[in-house]
C-alpha cells in the first residue's frame, strides 16, 4: 500500500474534526464524539465501496490491486470498530429536533449497524465457505445504504446542507454509486477485452488456457494478472488469475490455473475450446527492475506462474544474472519444468534450480545467500508462494543484508483473515491445557 493513499484516507477521516470541534462547546462532547465515530465509519465505508470498483487510477494512488484488497479488508475492520463504538457510546443529545423520518432513521440505523457488523465479520472469517461469503459480501452495500439513510434523516446538531453534512453525504453518495456500479451496471454491461478459448490442456495439477483476441486484445507486462470470465459452463463470474505467458505482438494470453475451489474445479471440467471469454485488466505491479543487479525469483507450486512470463520475456531483454528457484513437492512430472529448462538453455543469464521437498530438499535464506556468493545486498528478490515460506525467507534475507524494498511479492487473495482462526486455536489449546492441569491436580494422591 502506498503512503499517499493511506494519508488521503486518514485525512478524509480527520477533516470532519474541523467542523465537529466548534460544536463541542455547545453540546455534550461525549455524545458528539460518538456522532463523529458514526460519520467516520460512513466515510471509511464509502471509500471502501469505491476502492472495490477497480476504477482506473486506483493503483497509482493506493498501490497494486493485491494490496488494495488487503486495504479493503482493513478499512472494513476499522469501520466496524468505529460503528461498534458509535453504538456503545450514547450519541443522543438534548434539544435536537428531527424531521418526520428521524424515528424511522434511528430504527434503520440499528438494522444497518448489526447487518454490517455480521457481514464484515463474515468477510474475515475465512473458514466460511466461499459461495456463502460471496453472497453475503454482495449485500453489504444494502446495509451501507441503510446506514446512509440513517445519517441523512437522524436528528443531529448540524444540517445536511452545512459543510459537515455535505462532506459526509458526499462519501455516502460515493459508496452508494460505487455499489450500484459493481452490483447492477457492471454485470449488465461487462467491460473488458473479448477473447476466445483456443487451447485447453492439463499440465500436472494445472489447467492451462490459451486465449485468442477477438479484437484489439489486452496489452500486459510480465507478472501481471487479470480477471477472467468465460461465457458458458457456469463460468461467467469474474475471477483473478496470473498471466503465465509473456506479452506477444498478437496479444495472445495464457493462464495456468490450479484447482483451488468450486470455480476452478468447475473450470477444469467445463471449459472447452471455442468458448467466449472476457478479460479485464491488466492489474498489478509485480514487475522486473531495469539494470543488471542480480535477481532471485522464488516460485512455490502454482506461484511459478508469474515467473513463466518473466523467464519467457528474458529472450527480448538484457538483465543481470537471474536465479529461479522452483519449489515443488512432486514425485511425478513437474509442471512446466521442461519449458523452464529450455528457456534456461536459451537465455544465458537464467539459471533454473528445482527444489523438490519430496526429495527432502527445502529452500532456505542461507542457501540463497550462498548461491549469490554472499552478495545479497545488491540483489532483487521476487517471491510468489505460501505466506509462511515468504515470511521465513524474507526475515532471513533481511538479517543477512537484503533491503526490505528489494523483496517483492504477490499477495493476491480475495479473502484474508485477521488472525481469528489462529486466536481460536490458541484459546482452544490454552483451554485444553488448563483442563488437563486441573484434572491432574485433582487426581494427585494426597500427601
Amino acid at each position: 500500500m502506498r503512503p499517499l493513499g493511506l494519508a488521503l484516507i486518514a485525512l478524509a477521516v480527520l477533516i470532519p474534526v474541523y467542523w465537529f470541534a466548534p460544536i463541542a462547546s455547545e453540546r455534550d462532547p461525549v455524545a458528539l464524539f460518538s456522532q463523529y465515530l458514526g460519520a467516520a465509519a460512513l466515510i471509511l465505508m464509502g471509500i471502501n465501496q469505491f476502492v472495490a470498483t477497480r476504477a482506473p487510477g486506483l493503483e497509482i494512488v493506493f498501490g497494486p490491486l493485491d494490496r488494495i484488497y488487503v486495504l479493503h479488508k482493513w478499512l472494513g475492520v476499522i469501520a466496524l470498530i468505529a460503528m461498534g463504538l458509535h453504538d456503545i457510546i450514547d450519541a443522543d443529545m438534548n434539544g435536537l429536533r428531527g424531521g418526520v423520518l428521524s424515528g424511522i432513521a434511528e430504527d434503520i440505523g440499528e438494522i444497518s449497524l448489526y447487518g454490517l457488523m455480521i457481514l464484515i465479520l463474515a468477510s474475515v472469517i475465512t473458514f466460511i465457505p466461499y459461495h456463502l461469503w460471496k453472497w453475503s459480501h454482495r449485500i453489504i452495500g444494502v446495509f451501507f445504504f441503510l446506514g446512509a439513510f440513517h445519517f441523512f434523516f437522524i436528528a443531529k446538531p448540524f444540517s445536511n446542507f452545512d459543510p459537515l453534512g455535505l462532506y459526509a453525504s458526499a462519501f455516502c453518495i460515493l459508496g452508494i454509486v460505487s455499489y450500484i456500479w459493481m452490483s447492477v451496471v457492471r454485470p449488465m454491461a461487462p467491460r473488458g477485452h473479448r477473447y476466445e478459448v483456443d487451447l485447453v490442456r492439463r499440465v500436472g495439477g494445472l489447467t492451462e488456457l490459451v486465449l485468442l483476441p477477438k479484437g484489439g486484445g489486452m496489452r500486459h507486462k510480465p507478472g501481471q494478472f487479470a480477471f477472467l470470465s468465460i461465457d458458458g459452463g457456469g463460468l461467467g463470474e469474474e475471477h483473478p488469475f496470473t498471466l503465465s505467458g509473456a506479452p506477444t505482438d498478437d496479444r495472445v494470453l495464457r493462464f495456468s490455473i490450479k484447482d483451488l475451489g468450486d470455480y476452478t474445479d468447475r473450470l477444469q471440467r467445463m471449459v472447452q475450446p471455442g468458448m467466449d471469454a472476457i478479460v479485464s485488466g491488466p492489474f498489478g505491479h509485480f514487475s522486473m527492475p531495469s539494470g543488471r543487479d542480480p535477481q532471485v525469483w522464488v516460485g512455490a507450486g502454482v506461484g511459478i506462474t508469474p515467473f513463466l512470463a518473466f523467464a519467457e520475456s528474458l529472450k527480448d531483454r538484457e538483465t543481470g544474472p537471474v536465479k529461479l528457484y522452483y519449489c515443488v513437492r512432486e514425485r511425478d512430472d513437474i509442471p512446466y519444468a521442461v519449458e523452464l529448462e529450455r528457456l534456461a538453455e536459451e537465455v544465458a543469464t537464467l539459471e533454473l534450480i528445482i527444489v523438490n521437498s519430496a526429495e527432502g530438499i527445502r529452500l532456505t535464506s542461507d542457501r540463497i545467500v550462498s548461491d549469490l556468493g554472499g552478495d545479497v545486498a545488491n540483489a532483487h528478490v521476487f517471491f510468489c508462494g505460501p505466506v509462511p515460506m515468504r515470511k521465513a525467507l524474507k526475515s532471513g534475507l533481511l538479517l543477512k543484508g537484503l533491503k526490505a524494498s528489494r523483496f517483492r511479492f504477490e499477495e493476491f487473495e480475495m479473502r484474508t483473515g485477521i488472525g481469528l482462526q489462529a486466536l481460536a486455536v490458541w484459546l482452544w489449546d490454552r483451554g485444553k491445557y488448563e483442563v488437563v492441569k486441573r484434572v491432574s491436580r485433582q487426581t494427585e494422591p494426597a500427601e
